[in-house]
């Protein structure tokens, strides 16, 4: 995003992607039968969680400079492909709501945020929009509605429990 706001401000910007090289029209795996899989879906060291995910990368990237404090636990999925996050993701991305951003003024944890949701739900709005995310407006109180794309066609399980869901078991 910010290359994105540097070249659109004139800047020249060079952006360099760290990775395989991603067309998600040949590499796409998920939806594939295991059998399909030379190692029926099996995890590699650059596919994790085997060639049911769209990510290459992983929790642990040899040479990746990603730190953490010692004697914790956290850890930050690393993608390693053209396009990143986005193909990770698969298009849903979902918005911090009102109450993300004031944790300790509801359950004593954390620290509140020097900002609201308020404050940035302008640009929330305008990376919906920029990007295309998938989505539906729930009105729920804590997960904001945005601008969203059409879901995506149901895929074959999900029309056969739309369908039939009784003779499901």
């Amino acid at each position: 995003m910010a290359a994105y706001m540097l070249a659109k401000a004139g800047l020249k910007v060079c952006l360099l992607e760290a990775g395989y090289m991603y067309d998600p029209q040949k590499n796409v795996t998920q939806l594939k039968n295991p059998w399909d899989s030379p190692r029926r879906g099996a995890s590699t060291k650059i596919r994790p969680f085997g060639d049911f995910d769209a990510c290459y990368g992983g929790w642990s990237v040899e040479g990746e400079p990603y730190t953490k404090e010692a004697g914790t636990d956290w850890m930050w999925w690393r993608a390693r492909m053209l396009g990143g996050r986005t193909n990770h993701w698969g298009r849903i991305s979902l918005r911090f709501g009102p109450k993300d951003f004031k944790r300790k003024s509801i359950d004593g944890l954390g620290d509140d945020w020097p900002i609201g949701y308020e404050d940035v739900k302008p640009y929330y709005d305008r990376v919906d929009q920029l990007i295309g995310i998938f989505g539906t407006n729930e009105g729920l109180e804590n997960d904001p509605d945005g601008f969203f794309l059409p879901p995506p066609k149901p895929r074959l399980h999900e029309l056969f429990i739309k369908m039939r869901p009784d003779r499901l078991e």
